[in-house]
């Protein structure tokens, strides 16, 4: 579980981030029909993100060989539709969705860690206490990086414009 949450899923959304940057302007401007202030494709990740953050989700991911290439195609395609989004969203809706986002791994992150009961059938509970755990990690670093990258915009341009 740990590897899954931890690993597996940051990665193939990095995967996702990093094919978007290669891809450059071609994929914004051909996402720019539906994709109005990066809103459709931030939100599209956000769901792709939301569902695979479910016990049962991973369990059937693991479970079942469609799922599991499932997981995959969406996680990459989630980190695509993100940074291609990213610019467009501008720094409020950036805001919205990295504290949401983060509330949310936090969030996952305690429950996971204070289960009494085992919440995937394929996992051990010992591994679901410290995926918990890694997740806080994760929320904490996603939400530290952006806070810095806030503050670096904010030192490089002090007045905002009107």
């Amino acid at each position: 579980m740990v590897r899954h949450m931890g690993l597996e899923l940051p990665l193939l959304a990095l995967a996702g981030w990093w094919a978007a940057h290669c891809a450059g302007r071609r994929l914004t401007s051909w996402l720019a029909p539906w994709n109005g202030a990066g809103l459709p494709g931030l939100l599209a990740a956000w769901c792709v993100v939301s569902y695979w953050m479910l016990p049962v989700a991973l369990d059937e991911a693991t479970l079942g060989a469609p799922s599991g290439m499932a997981k995959v195609v969406t996680m990459v395609l989630a980190g695509l539709l993100a940074r291609a989004s990213w610019q467009a969203a501008g720094p409020v809706l950036q805001g919205f969705f990295v504290i949401n986002g983060c509330w949310m791994m936090l969030t996952a992150g305690l429950l996971y860690q204070e289960a009494e009961v085992q919440l995937c059938s394929t996992y051990l509970v010992d591994e679901q206490l410290v995926a918990g755990r890694v997740l806080v990690l994760w929320a904490l670093a996603v939400l530290a990086t952006w806070l810095f990258a806030v503050a670096g915009r904010l030192a490089a341009d002090p007045e905002p414009a009107s």
